[in-house]
């Protein structure tokens, strides 16, 4: 397995552990350490698996974009710290329910269409090649 591909992978695994303590979160009567911890090591990882990945997408995105961190990066980066905030609004009460399952799928959708649409001209289903780029 190449590196990319590790890293997608953990950043995969983030996602998921995320929402999945989002559903703890949202629906119990109050928040969970479990969940709490969740929340973390699900961001810890999307962000790492993330990261991870624009490093070894760097030389392509330098072609692309002129830069090795575009403005797509910088708004998935912004949707990442809401999600991050969610657990305070959730732990308030302030968002709660159907609303608060609303906002973190419309996240979720908007990072997965800035992922796909506008972070590479376009979408590649394996490691990336930087032949393509030239």
């Amino acid at each position: 397995m190449e590196k990319y591909e590790i890293y997608r992978l953990i950043h995969f695994a983030g996602i998921f552990i995320t929402l999945f303590a989002f559903g703890s979160l949202f629906t119990g009567k109050k928040i969970t350490k479990g969940a709490a911890i969740g929340h973390g090591v699900g961001l810890f990882l999307i962000l790492l698996g993330g990261f991870g990945m624009q490093a070894n997408l760097k030389v392509i995105y330098q072609a692309i974009y002129e830069t090795s961190f575009p403005m797509a990066l910088i708004l998935k980066t912004v949707i990442w710290f809401a999600f991050g905030v969610s657990l305070v609004l959730a732990k308030r009460r302030v968002i709660r329910g159907a609303v608060a399952w609303i906002i973190v799928l419309g996240l979720a959708f908007a990072s997965l269409w800035l992922g796909r649409t506008l972070t590479l001209k376009q979408p590649i289903s394996g490691p990336p090649s930087t032949e393509a780029s030239e």
